[in-house]
């Protein structure tokens, strides 16, 4: 408790209570959900299309049409990637959105597994997520919750500049 002086002639106890959901653990949880979850449609777009990857159907009747499901959904990636350009962090996610392309193209077509599947469609969605809000949970990782702090700047007062 803390006495607060005010104009009349008594002083007032008060107590200053910390407001109610500013810290602990929800704030960390709400922290994190506004980091990871995508802000903007193509980057919504894009986890729905790299989700749809790791669906793998096995049915005999499909194959001639689900063949090509999966690199379609990877030229899409990348067709959303270069639509919601964000500098060079942009050229860098379609840097490793390509060369997932690359082995899921060598996968489906080719039969050739250099890498599993979920390497690769782990790699889509990686570079998904670098190009729309990887920058904001690192900064928060590296760097934590820090407090702003107050500059206070020293103007002279006008009064004292007058002649």
């Amino acid at each position: 408790m803390e006495a607060v002086k005010s104009n009349c002639c008594k002083t007032k106890t008060t107590s200053h209570k910390k407001p109610g959901g500013a810290g602990g653990s929800m704030s960390l949880l709400s922290t994190m959900l506004l980091i990871l979850l995508p802000k903007c449609p193509l980057c919504f777009a894009g986890y729905l299309s790299a989700m749809a990857l790791f669906f793998d159907v096995e049915n005999e009747q499909l194959v001639p049409i689900l063949i090509h499901a999966k690199p379609l959904l990877g030229v899409i990636i990348i067709a959303l990637i270069l639509f919601n350009q964000r500098g060079r962090r942009t050229w860098i996610a379609l840097g490793i959105a390509t060369v997932a392309m690359g082995f899921l193209v060598l996968k489906t077509y080719f039969d050739t597994a250099l890498l599993p599947d979920w390497i690769i469609y782990t790699a889509f969605f990686f570079s998904i997520w670098y190009n729309g809000n990887f920058k904001y949970f690192y900064r928060f990782v590296r760097f934590g919750r820090q407090q702003p702090q107050v500059v206070r700047s020293t103007v002279p007062s006008e009064e004292g500049s007058r002649p």
